[in-house]
């Protein structure tokens, strides 16, 4: 009898174990493919610079802009004029100057005096100007020349006793109501036109951008430039005179200039303009004006329109 129990102990223990090993036992595993990586949804994109325009002004206009682009032969010499506030941008060779001309216009100091690069056709006139003026600021982009006339001008600047700056690249010069924005140059690793200062004007709706001796390879600088773009204008000072140097298809393409003036003088040893600028103007649709053929030209502005006048 004690045997036929122990028997059906061990029986009962033996499905109750069975039972148990048969409850932890996973299911089998079905079938299943090795995972995969999501595809993307979208290509990767490179980082992209968004370029940022040039300061607009910060005051809308109040008053009438008159930007004198003045006949001193074979040179530079441009006045910018808003009621009290006058800036001159180069001011020609030492003969004929700019003085003359200029005491019909400035009020009291001379807020800004810009050399645009150290060539006698752009500081010569600048010379008398410091005597003839007080001038507050001077701007130069820190070239310099073993000529006399740069010798010259640098005296009469230091003797000056204005603020000096050296202009480069995002640099805003301010007189009055009127903010210049620079453009050019961001060192000086190019030749001395290539180095010279670019500036932006924006009145009101009205741009102008005065690129003194700048070339194709400052101009090619300018245009790879991310941080800042070069503006469409309405008003373009043709860059070294008319030369075929500068001027090149896709700078005028990015800023379209509805007028272009170029400053030579009459029957000039270097032929400017050069008859390709003359085309590439014509190509994009700008009225062409230069000092040899027009003299001393006058862009006046409410900074919604403007109107361009001649001496000739």
């Amino acid at each position: 009898m004690k045997g036929f129990l122990l028997a059906v102990v061990l029986i009962i223990c033996f499905i109750l174990i069975s039972a148990c090993n048969i409850a932890n036992t996973p299911p089998p595993a079905s079938p299943t493919t090795p995972p995969t990586t999501p595809e993307p949804t979208t290509e990767p994109s490179s980082p992209t610079f968004s370029p940022t325009p040039s300061p607009e002004p910060t005051t809308p206009p109040t008053g009438e802009l008159k930007v004198h682009f003045i006949d001193v032969g074979q040179g530079d010499a441009i006045l910018i004029d808003l009621e009290d506030t006058e800036i001159l941008i180069d001011g020609g060779d030492r003969s004929p100057g700019v003085t003359g001309y200029l005491n019909q216009y400035v009020d009291g100091p001379l807020e800004v005096m810009v050399a645009t690069h150290p060539h006698a056709d752009h500081i010569g006139g600048l010379i008398a100007v410091l005597d003839a003026f007080k001038v507050d600021q001077v701007w130069h982009n820190g070239d310099a020349s073993e000529s006399k006339t740069y010798s010259d001008f640098m005296s009469g600047v230091n003797a000056e006793g204005a603020e000096v700056h050296a202009a480069r690249l995002h640099d805003v010069i301010k007189a009055g109501e009127l903010e210049l924005y620079v453009h050019h140059p961001a060192n000086l690793e190019g030749s001395t036109n290539n180095n010279s200062i670019v500036l932006h004007l924006a009145y009101g709706d009205i741009d102008f951008l005065f690129t003194g001796d700048a070339e194709q390879e400052a101009e090619g600088a300018m245009m790879m430039l991310s941080s800042v773009h070069l503006p469409e204008v309405e008003i373009l000072k043709v860059g070294h005179h008319g030369s075929r140097t500068a001027s090149s298809a896709d700078f005028l393409a990015i800023t379209s200039p509805e007028v272009a003036i170029y400053m030579a003088g009459v029957d000039n040893s270097y032929g400017h303009p050069h008859a390709e600028t003359i085309t590439a103007l014509n190509a994009i649709g700008a009225q062409i004006y230069g000092t040899d053929v027009n003299g001393t030209i006058i862009v006046t502005t409410d900074g919604e329109t403007y109107l361009v006048s001649t001496e000739r």
